[in-house]
C-alpha cells in the first residue's frame, strides 16, 4: 500500500490554479478595439436604418390618406356630412387655388378656417377648363397634418411636430372626341354633316359667357354636358412641409377617373372662392307594391 504525504492546504489550492489562464493586458485591448470597430460600424448605420423607417412610415401614411381624399372628391360634397368628414377641418390647414400660366403661379383664392367637411371637398374640386394645356391650367393646393400616425399628434394636436405634407388636387376634363367630331364650319351650312357637328360642338363646349362663375357653372342643358362628364382626378403629394414653408423629397402620385356630373349648386362659394361638388352615385332599394 502506497502512502501518500500530507500535503498542506496552501499547497494544494496552488496545485488546482496550475491549469487556469488570465488574459494579458494586451489581448484585453485587442478585444476592447474589435468591440470598438464593430460599435462605430453600427452606429455609423444606424442613422441610415433610422431614416429608412422613417421613410416608410411617411409613404405608408401617404398611401392611407390618399384614398380617402379621392373617395371624398368622386362622393361629392353635398353628402359629405353623412360621411362623417367633418373632422377634416382638423387636419387640412389651407388650401390654395392656384392658376399656372406657364410655371408663373398666380392665386385665385386662399382659404383656411374651415368649418365643414363641405367647404374642404368644395375647394379641393375646383375644376379644370376644357381650355386646359401643359402650360396653362388650375390647381388647389392643400396643406394637411397627416390623418394617421401617433396618437398624440390626432385631432390637431403636437401642430409644430405633426407630419405635414402638400397635396395638389387637379380636376381635369376628359374630352376623347376627335377634331372632325365638331368641326362644323369645314362644312357648307345648313348640310347635315354641318347640323350634326353643330350639335356635337354644343355638346361639348360650355357657355362663352357663364358669368360670374367659371365653366362650367350655369350651363344650358346640352351645352358642355358631353365634356363635363367624364373627369380626370390627379392628386400628388410632396412631404415633409417644413416649419420654414419648404417642401421635402418625398413624392406620390394618384389618378382616378370619375364619370359623374360636376356642378357647383346656387353658386356655392367659400370666403368669394366657388365650391364644386361631383354628383354622388347613390342607389336605393324601392319598396315594390303588392299590386305590381
Amino acid at each position: 500500500m502506497k502512502i501518500f504525504p500530507n500535503i498542506p492546504f496552501a499547497d494544494a489550492k496552488d496545485d488546482r490554479r496550475q491549469g487556469e489562464q488570465a488574459f494579458t493586458m494586451v489581448e484585453i485591448a485587442i478585444a476592447i478595439g474589435v468591440i470598438g470597430f464593430a460599435l462605430v460600424a453600427v452606429i455609423g448605420i444606424l442613422p441610415a436604418g433610422m431614416n429608412v423607417q422613417k421613410d416608410n412610415r411617411e409613404d405608408t401614411t401617404i398611401s392611407e390618406d390618399a384614398p380617402l381624399f379621392i373617395d371624398a372628391i368622386r362622393n361629392g360634397g353635398a353628402y359629405t356630412n353623412n360621411f362623417g368628414l367633418d373632422y377634416l377641418t382638423n387636419y387640412v390647414e389651407s388650401i390654395t387655388v392656384y392658376s399656372n400660366n406657364n410655371g408663373s403661379l398666380t392665386v385665385l383664392s386662399s382659404n383656411s378656417g374651415f368649418n365643414m367637411g363641405t367647404e374642404i371637398v368644395g375647394l379641393l374640386s375646383t375644376p379644370e377648363p376644357l381650355s386646359v394645356t401643359t402650360s396653362n391650367f388650375i390647381f388647389a393646393r392643400a396643406i394637411v397634418k397627416a390623418l394617421g400616425g401617433a396618437a398624440v399628434q390626432q385631432n390637431g394636436a403636437n401642430q409644430v411636430t405633426a407630419f405635414r405634407y402638400q397635396m395638389d388636387v387637379e380636376i381635369v376634363p376628359y374630352v376623347n372626341i376627335a377634331p372632325d367630331a365638331t368641326a362644323f364650319n369645314n362644312y357648307a351650312y345648313g348640310s347635315p354633316d354641318y347640323i350634326a357637328r353643330s350639335n356635337r360642338w354644343m355638346e361639348v363646349n360650355p357657355n362663352a359667357n357663364p358669368s360670374p362663375a367659371p365653366e362650367p357653372v350655369n350651363i344650358p342643358l346640352g351645352m358642355g354636358t358631353l365634356a363635363y362628364s367624364l373627369f380626370d382626378v390627379r392628386l400628388k403629394f410632396s412631404w415633409p412641409v417644413l416649419p420654414n414653408g419648404n417642401v421635402g423629397p418625398g413624392r406620390q402620385t394618384y389618378r382616378s377617373l370619375v364619370a359623374s356630373e360636376l356642378i357647383s349648386p346656387a353658386n356655392s362659394q367659400f370666403n368669394g372662392a366657388f365650391l364644386w361638388y361631383f354628383q354622388p352615385q347613390l342607389y336605393t332599394n324601392q319598396n315594390t307594391l303588392p299590386n305590381d
